[in-house]
């Protein structure tokens, strides 16, 4: 009996962005790994310090309404791969950072890449999909990701001891801009009529609210839940691969079900169950001390990434076509309104009032998030994508 791929059936288009998604996933999986222990041995940086540059690294993330406006130039796969080119060449030059400002400088430029990336790869990944599958295949493309991000985990434990932190930043960086490369192959087909640059309709409210309480979830998580482990409760570098390793793993076995979760249940469902675990997952943050506890914790706010896949096929299902684009870059805007804010007030709390203020505050996010969520129509209410255009 023949075994079939859960890959099977991919276009040529969409495999080629499985590639450059792979080159993100190495990207991140080199970034985030080593970051923190980076910042802390390296610059001996503070949380306020580490705040400012978080919240400096997530202002591009307003400039993505303005990259709608390439595409109308430009195929969304030439501006995916110097979207990605910009991404790679940011993280390498990270091997000559020696100051908080050269971090935050480098960080602002491979940021850019990053946040004009993001909204491309969910309109190409909900574009390439199949009907009624368009959860399964981005869940696809998440396993990918994490695949790609255990091999730069396992790549950083088998060498970072004879390459440096510098060699592992411009490997991945090297890496990144291969992935982008990739898309240079892929259809450079433009929409026969362009949708409008800038979209913010009133339908479309409880997307950029949820988008906005997302940015500022994520983004204490993001930026100080590794640090926390390393900086609060000491844990080493090799503990911290070890972590991202196991983390990925999960992750990239668990990718595709996960997906076929949302197409079963549908976002009301799948996106309160991912804000009722961020609850207990902020709070356990806050009050536990034991580590490999918070180890637990920590893989399980990644696993429960099937709140940003609901929020993708929600979206489709509700906006015109010509909207997709734009309304994909205005949720990203949205979510980095928050996002810049999070981290910088994030860090002063930190350093004023202690650790456990953030991820109390996150917990309350995440309570006001599931709460909002019961607003999304259940899967048998879940409107049909719109033809017409409604004004504004």
């Amino acid at each position: 009996m023949s075994l079939i791929s859960p890959f099977s059936g991919w276009s040529r288009n969409f495999a080629l962005l499985a590639v450059a998604v792979a080159g993100v996933g190495f990207f991140f999986g080199v970034q985030l790994t080593l970051f923190n222990n980076f910042v802390v041995e390296r610059l001996g940086i503070e949380p306020h310090e580490l705040g400012y540059v978080e919240a400096l690294r997530e202002v591009p993330g307003f400039l993505n309404v303005l990259f709608v406006a390439l595409m109308i130039r430009w195929a969304p796969s030439i501006v995916a791969a110097v979207a990605l080119a910009v991404m790679g060449m940011g993280l390498a030059a990270y091997s000559w950072v020696d100051s908080v400002t050269m971090l935050a400088l480098l960080s602002v430029i491979w940021s850019v890449g990053f946040h004009c990336w993001v909204p491309l790869e969910q309109a190409m990944g909900l574009t390439l999909s199949p009907e009624g599958e368009k959860g399964k295949w981005l869940g696809q493309l998440r396993s990918v990701a994490s695949a790609a991000w255990l091999l730069a985990i396992g790549t950083c434990i088998l060498i970072l001891k004879y390459v440096g932190y510098e060699g592992m930043f411009a490997l991945a960086g090297l890496v990144t801009v291969g992935g982008g490369a990739a898309l240079l192959f892929a259809s450079r087909k433009r929409p026969t009529e362009p949708g409008p640059r800038f979209v913010f309709r009133r339908r479309y409210r409880l997307y950029y609210a949820l988008n906005f309480l997302q940015g500022c979830r994520k983004q204490m998580f993001i930026t100080f839940a590794i640090f926390a482990l390393v900086k609060v409760h000491g844990m080493p570098v090799e503990t911290t691969m070890v972590l991202f390793l196991v983390n990925q793993a999960l992750i990239t076995l668990t990718g595709p079900f996960l997906g076929r979760l949302v197409d079963r249940y549908g976002e009301r469902v799948m996106l309160s169950a991912s804000y009722a675990g961020l609850v207990i997952v902020f709070a356990g943050y806050a009050l536990i001390d034991h580590r490999p506890t918070l180890y637990v914790l920590y893989c399980i706010d990644n696993l429960i990434f099937f709140g940003s896949i609901a929020l993708n096929t929600y979206v489709y299902r509700i906006t015109d076509r010509a909207d997709l684009q734009p309304t994909l870059s205005m949720g990203v805007t949205m979510n980095h309104l928050a996002a810049v804010v999070a981290p910088l007030v994030g860090g002063i709390a930190w350093y004023h009032f202690g650790y456990e203020v953030i991820f109390i505050s996150g917990s309350i996010l995440a309570m006001i998030s599931l709460i909002v969520s019961q607003w999304v129509p259940p899967a048998a209410g879940r409107p049909l994508p719109v033809v017409a255009t409604e004004a504004a």
